[in-house]
């Protein structure tokens, strides 16, 4: 399934969602005094505030004798204001502080896993104060076991790799001295492990919906995971999320390191034949004296094991589709073109941003290693080839495509920045590719010392086939490129193949993608209008927007309608909102939605087509999901605006147009040279190129 993350985008200052979540911080005398106080007094307060719409989300963490609450409030601060003055008022808390909230984005696996972790974290802790006021917190333990297995059997890991996070979990948690779990406990824990249901009386079985809220967030850190946008390993983001669970939970790390050295053992050691699966499990208490030891630390991975690991990955997961390509990887030492970066991050399947402009936007990175092979597969470069790289960044790619053109081609890169074009070569030339020729210069006008080229490769998000491009093309010859096939920046990488001096034909689905936008003679400005501090409408100029109009959509009541079409995470339809684009007679738009936005319900797109809308005047209807089951979804529109139904109604037809026509997916793009031929109705004319869609 395609995915729209658009891993190498970034918003432009002026786009960035503003982050509404308080962070106040509750100490207490001892960490006993902080639950009782969690349990009779935070817990309903809270929860009253949230059904009030005081605040929309909550969380916590422990820190010692510390509670760091997380608040996300509602529309009017002045209530939120009053729930803090009536919380903190209470003899039990002996200081009070309100730093900045920092959410760990990177370590639990990115912005938009972030807003994963948010939901999950809310639902958490409501479910935990809720369980330690009617129970004591009784069974932590073993509901932390539970919990975090749902966790991990949802994302997609099977029991070894379930057992390589509890071995994460047990380094982390490194309690120096101590003997190993008893057989008891190691018994107990694989119960626990090979549980496949709740008993209906135990907290799990008694409030279905706390498990099931760690199920969504497995289901979906997997489906990122599978699609390159995690921006760390899946079991190092899990091994985060289970560290969080415990913590909220009150597990201390002596317990957490006993209970994770169980499961490795119950995992690696155990006789297969013991892993008995029940198919229920009665949480009872079986906790003993928190006697702890010292795991051995796990080997430091070499360049050349992660290496492998990563090509690995990407065959696993289709991206690899070659033998020239997977050699390719196999040889090409990323590491140094990153200098300074650490192995574990230079060899993820993620974008690393290399240059940002003074406000913070990106301006080059080193592509996520899933996109570059899928862009190389396209191009599929032939030995002795003649190849130009628009966009040299890190060299990476270069150094790539010298193996692939080996014996007797040639590969040319340009790179817009001199300290850049400087630091490829210097790459290059560290990792032993002498031969390929770094230019400093505006891509878009290519290098026409060395045309024509067999093959050309944009690997930044272009506005047009410029005219030099066109010249320096060989007959017979493929570019591939990422194409803003949209002013709000929707994206696809096209691999055309050059069949007449005027005219190119995609030769394969395009990828979904998103890359920073190209600089220098053809930079072009994408547009928005804000919708709230966390939401932005992308939209195209030429559409005439009414931005006042707009501007207050949020303020009228959100209408849903929903279809009866079904989808699931691996469908093939990554192309529903180009589709849209080239079928709709009504503006076309993409909503960027911040966290807080998501996290609180505002605006909550579907997690794949990049927030695909339609908008006219002051309303707008965007592509949403409703969960059905496991991994299946129903599809329909939530709109905004004083003509809500009608353009919930008249997108939600289009949806039934494209199911009913086989959902199509495999859209062919033609382009031709402008003044070759007349514009048409639904062309999309470009400076240099007209570009027709069709499925």
């Amino acid at each position: 399934m395609d995915l729209d993350p658009e891993p190498d985008t970034e918003p432009s200052p002026d786009t960035m969602p503003v982050s509404r979540w308080r962070q106040v911080n509750l100490t207490f005398t001892d960490g006993q005094t902080a639950e009782e106080y969690a349990a009779t007094r935070l817990g309903p307060a809270l929860c009253a505030a949230e059904d009030d719409s005081i605040i929309t989300a909550f969380w916590f963490i422990r820190k010692r004798q510390t509670w760091r609450l997380r608040l996300l409030p509602g529309a009017r601060l002045a209530r939120v204001y009053a729930l803090l003055a009536d919380i903190t008022d209470d003899d039990r808390i002996v200081g009070v502080a309100e730093p900045a909230y920092r959410p760990e984005a990177y370590a639990l696996g990115g912005d938009q896993a972030m807003t994963t972790a948010h939901i999950l974290f809310h639902a958490d802790s409501r479910h935990i104060l809720t369980h330690l006021a009617t129970a004591g917190g009784s069974h932590r333990r073993e509901l932390g076991v539970l919990l975090a297995t749902h966790l991990m059997r949802a994302a997609g890991l099977e029991f070894s790799e379930q057992g390589d996070v509890w071995q994460h979990l047990a380094t982390r948690r490194h309690q120096p001295n101590a003997p190993a779990p008893s057989p008891r406990l190691i018994a107990d824990v694989q119960r626990l492990l090979t549980a496949t249901d709740e008993t209906p009386e135990s907290p799990l079985g008694v409030t279905p919906q706390w498990p099931k809220a760690h199920h969504q967030a497995g289901e979906n850190l997997g489906f990122l995971d599978r699609h390159g946008v995690l921006t760390r390993d899946l079991r190092g983001v899990l091994t985060h999320h289970i560290l969080f669970l415990f913590n909220r939970l009150g597990i201390t790390a002596a317990d957490a390191w006993l209970l994770a050295t169980a499961a490795v053992h119950v995992t690696f050691h155990q006789p297969p034949d013991t892993y008995t699966s029940h198919r229920s499990i009665r949480t009872t208490d079986s906790r003993v004296n928190a006697v702890n030891t010292s795991p051995t630390a796990p080997e430091t991975p070499s360049a050349a094991a992660l290496r492998e690991q990563l090509v690995t990955t990407l065959k696993e997961r289709g991206h690899i589709r070659s033998a020239t390509v997977e050699q390719a990887f196999r040889t090409v030492p990323r590491e140094q073109f990153l200098p300074g970066v650490d192995l574990e991050t230079v060899y993820t399947r993620r974008q690393i941003v290399t240059k940002r402009d003074p406000n913070g936007a990106a301006l080059s990175s080193a592509s996520s290693p899933s996109l570059v092979a899928d862009m190389l597969e396209q191009l599929d470069p032939q030995p002795g080839d003649r190849v130009l790289e628009i966009g040299a960044a890190t060299g990476i790619n270069a150094a790539l495509l010298a193996e692939l053109t080996s014996p007797g081609g040639q590969v040319v890169t340009i790179e817009l920045d001199q300290d850049l074009a400087d630091g490829a070569r210097t790459g290059l030339t560290r990792a032993g590719y002498h031969t390929v020729q770094v230019v400093c210069g505006d891509g878009a006008l290519g290098h026409p010392a060395t045309a024509p080229y067999d093959r050309i490769i944009v690997t930044a998000g272009a506005w047009d086939i410029t005219t030099a491009w066109w010249n320096q093309l060989a007959d017979h010859g493929r570019i591939v490129v990422p194409l803003r096939v949209h002013e709000s920046g929707l994206t696809r990488c096209f691999a055309f193949n050059r069949t007449t001096p005027n005219t190119l034909v995609s030769a394969t689905t395009p990828l979904v993608c998103g890359f920073v936008p190209m600089r220098g003679t053809t930079e072009h400005t994408d547009h928005h209008v804000r919708l709230d501090t966390d939401v932005v409408l992308k939209l195209d100029a030429t559409d005439q927007p009414d931005r006042a109009a707009l501007a207050h959509t949020l303020n009228h009541p959100r209408h849903e309608r929903w279809t009866n079409i079904q989808v699931s995470d691996t469908d093939p339809i990554g192309h529903l909102d180009l589709w849209l684009l080239a079928n709709t007679n009504t503006p076309f738009g993409r909503l960027g939605v911040g966290d807080t936005a998501r996290t609180s319900g505002l605006v909550t797109p579907a997690y794949r087509w990049a927030g695909a809308a339609l908008y006219h005047d002051g309303t707008i209807a965007y592509l949403a999901f409703q969960p059905i089951t496991d991994g299946h979804h129903q599809l329909g529109a939530i709109a905004h605006g004083p003509n809500a139904d009608k353009l919930a109604t008249e997108l939600t037809n289009l949806l039934d147009q494209w199911n009913t026509t086989g959902r199509p997916n495999r859209p062919t793009v033609t382009a031709h040279r402008t003044g070759t031929r007349p514009v048409e109705p639904g062309d999309i004319n470009r400076p240099d190129t007209i570009l027709t869609i069709s499925f």
